[in-house]
């Protein structure tokens, strides 16, 4: 049923409308649940064949009579998930990737990298002299990361050029050496890429300046042939955004210009998120449902989504609450509540942020896009459920 929704083997905005339709029709029947069990406890009663007591027991926990319509839709939105998990299914997704590692892998053989566009060499940009570590800054483009800030000399300049290059970057750098030149023994940075916990906060920035720099020393230690090969003078050679960057001495920088800023929302920013929210019993609840038209990342794969959502003004972090993640879709299905038990008067005067995320277990997780949703102007003694356009937020 779900390949022919979808009209294939991948998640559509199809199969998120079956879901809340099924989702709808078990509220239905939730709703004359002490009807159908009077109905059955009679024909139970009345000896009718294959109407046994356990079976009206086995409907009163099949309806799940004690939570709520959105927590009794969340669980059975879980049950249509756990269904697609048969062994055929993993078992498809298996070959499937299988044959993504096979057709959509790296191809750019030769010297050249992902973010330069060509092959550059000594003769065309001048004998590399020295390159340093200046230091680094804090961007918001969308998300947060941190660049480092090179110096680079050259015998045939006079004065020294300056280039922004982010640590993955340098890592796709170091991965490409190893390529070319296997036998060369230059110091790694593939380990400290394997950062447990968050890695886009000063102390690590502060870490991979210094093993940046450890790298760059063993690099001009190497023979001629490494070190002054084309490949490192593809990855120094002055890109059009070192020469429109801002000044090297800011520590960060919460805007970039105007040109940029337009080109990374209209590819980034786009897509709907589904919410419902209602406070009830001293709850408030946030149904997380589902993600659609989100944009692939820059390697041309679907993202692995999850939603982070918190009760602003929020300090301390204290209300921050996260979905499962949901692998290789651009239109994820999360279907996850999520509970704040706080007084009413509190809540009205908060705003709800909802923010999706692309989780990359190796880099940094990659900001797709938000909302933000003042609690004050929302009915929420009644459940509001709706479509919101993803856009950019204060994090």
């Amino acid at each position: 049923m779900a390949y022919v929704i979808n009209g294939g083997d991948k998640p559509s905005a199809k199969f998120h409308h079956f879901v809340d339709l099924c989702c709808q029709a078990f509220n239905v029947v939730r709703k004359h649940g002490n009807l159908l069990l009077n109905l059955f406890g009679l024909m139970a009663s009345s000896g009718i064949s294959g109407v046994t007591m356990d079976a009206v027991r086995y409907i009163q926990r099949s309806l799940l009579l004690e939570l709520t319509n959105a927590e009794a839709a969340a669980m059975f939105a879980r049950m249509i998930q756990s269904s697609l998990k048969s062994w055929f299914t993993q078992f498809n997704f298996f070959l499937h990737n299988l044959a993504q590692l096979r057709f959509t892998g790296d191809h750019n053989d030769g010297e050249l990298l992902s973010f330069v566009p060509r092959t550059y060499s000594m003769a065309q940009e001048g004998r590399l002299q020295s390159v340093e570590v200046y230091g680094y800054q804090k961007r918001y483009d969308p998300g947060k990361y941190y660049v480092y800030i090179l110096r680079v000399q050259r015998v045939s300049q006079t004065d020294p050029s300056y280039l922004f290059r982010s640590y993955k970057e340098f890592v796709e750098f170091q991965q490409k050496l190893c390529i070319h030149f296997p036998l060369a023994k230059c110091y790694s940075l593939q380990s400290t890429s394997l950062h447990v916990g968050r890695s886009n906060i000063k102390q690590v920035a502060e870490k991979r300046r210094v093993d940046i720099k450890r790298f760059l020393t063993s690099l001009f230690k190497m023979a001629d042939e490494i070190c002054h090969s084309d490949l490192v003078y593809t990855f120094f050679h002055p890109l059009l955004r070192d020469q429109q960057e801002a000044s090297i001495h800011e520590a960060k920088l919460k805007e970039r210009k105007k040109e940029r800023a337009i080109n990374s929302e209209s590819w980034r920013l786009r897509g709907e998120l589904r919410l419902s929210v209602h406070y009830q019993r001293g709850i408030l609840m946030v149904m997380v449902h589902h993600a659609r038209e989100l944009p692939a990342v820059p390697n041309g794969q679907e993202p692995s989504t999850y939603v982070k959502v918190y009760l602003l003004p929020d300090p301390h972090k204290q209300t921050k609450r996260k979905t499962k993640v949901v692998r290789r879709s651009c239109h994820p299905s999360f279907m996850e509540m999520l509970e704040y038990r706080m007084p009413l008067e509190i809540v009205q005067h908060r705003i709800l942020q909802a923010t999706v995320w692309n989780h990359d277990p190796l880099q940094e997780n990659e900001f797709l896009g938000g909302i933000s949703l003042p609690l004050e102007s929302l009915d929420l003694s009644q459940e509001t459920l709706q479509w919101y356009s993803l856009g950019n937020v204060h994090r």
